[in-house]
């Protein structure tokens, strides 16, 4: 065998591999981010339906007239 020909396929095998890796790294980071982007979004979520609900219940909650007016008038809604 030729040792041009074995230096050349030693080298591509190596070239080859090293980008396998570099692949395999690349997938790896974007599925992480991915999975951080969703629990993100899961999160963002969960505290907007707490904070919506909040804002239902201070507003629509069992009240007076004169107990909203007052609190109103304070400026504390």
């Amino acid at each position: 065998m030729n040792p041009y020909f074995a230096g050349c396929f030693l080298l591509t095998m190596l070239a080859f591999l090293g980008g396998l890796i570099a692949y395999a790294n690349r997938a790896g980071r974007n599925s992480a981010r991915v999975r951080s982007s969703q629990q993100d979004a899961a999160t963002a979520q969960a505290t907007s339906k707490v904070a919506r609900t909040m804002l239902e219940a201070r507003t629509n909650g069992l009240r007076t007239r004169t107990q909203l007016l007052d609190t109103l008038e304070k400026g504390q809604f």
